[in-house]
């Protein structure tokens, strides 16, 4: 016999992560007496007062904790159950649900990308890219099986994710080969050199300005682009000069050639790229493969 109403054990969840029965209704699109009356049917059942009402407030009380832990763990099951479901697509091939961060670099995610079609030739493959924010709700709510990051900042609301060091990225100092003509002297040439900063959220951006106040560098700084591609293009076309790291420096195309000014006195600052993952009962089938190789490739 099952011991209580799942509906009500939902709707009460419901109300405790929104915070409000009004809230809840909304989402749920159900009236207010309706969640009421059930919520109150529910306290009865389990026999524990759930919440603390206060005006207009609802808090939870140590009972109501106690059922929102395990409520949590239930639905979080059942939406697992629902993604790993969906890890096959139509033709039966396998399908994966990744998240881009917008401050990863497409080198990366182009390499990412080759590695599963090699691995997995018949899979079928869906890219979300935005914010790390976003990308983790996606992982905590299942709608993506995996995100690459270039942070790990989280909060302990993400303590059921996961994050994997997939690489270190030494960050050079590049030119177009007439422009490093004029910048041999690296880094005290600097002084005044036109440079193409990472915008101000990427990790980089406070390091290298920290490398530059270290070294008493004034550069002139002809804009702040984040896309690394876009800023590789106009490094070769003479620009400025521009820090990117390693792994876009050696894809770049053999015709297009990047110079790195002075190889052996480039800054220790690096780019780190991260795998990020939820905790399941059943592992996505090509996570663990993504997790164990996709670092080696750098």
């Amino acid at each position: 016999m099952i011991p209580f109403n799942y509906h009500h054990l939902f709707y009460f969840y419901t109300i405790a992560r929104t915070g409000s029965i009004a809230k809840a209704c909304q989402k749920l699109n159900l009236a207010q007496p309706t969640i009421s009356t059930q919520l109150k049917q529910f306290e009865r059942d389990i026999k524990a007062k759930l919440f603390i009402r206060e005006k207009k407030r609802l808090t939870l009380t140590e009972e109501g904790r106690h059922v929102l832990f395990y409520a949590t763990e239930i639905f979080d099951v059942g939406r697992e159950m629902m993604d790993s479901m969906n890890d096959y697509s139509l033709h039966g091939g396998l399908k994966i649900q990744i998240g881009i961060s917008n401050l990863v670099p497409k080198a990366i995610v182009d390499a990412l990308l080759q590695f599963l079609y090699k691995t997995a030739p018949e899979v079928y493959i869906s890219v979300y890219e935005d914010k790390t924010e976003t990308l983790l709700e996606g992982l905590r709510t299942h709608l993506l099986d995996i995100a690459v990051s270039d942070t790990i900042k989280l909060s302990h609301d993400e303590a059921d994710i996961e994050h994997h060091l997939a690489a270190k990225l030494p960050i050079l100092f590049c030119a177009n080969q007439s422009l490093a003509l004029k910048y041999k002297r690296f880094p005290k040439d600097l002084n005044e050199a036109p440079i193409i900063f990472p915008t101000n959220q990427s990790r980089t951006h406070e390091a290298l300005h920290e490398f530059f106040i270290r070294h008493k560098i004034e550069p002139r700084i002809v804009g702040e682009i984040q896309d690394v591609e876009l800023v590789r293009r106009l490094v070769l076309a003479g620009i400025g000069i521009a820090p990117l790291n390693k792994f876009t420096v050696t894809q770049a195309p053999s015709k297009e050639p990047l110079v790195i000014l002075n190889p052996k006195a480039q800054p220790s600052i690096f780019e780190h790229i991260y795998l990020l993952t939820k905790k399941r009962k059943k592992k996505h089938p090509l996570v663990p493969r993504i997790i164990e190789h996709f670092p080696t490739i750098y």
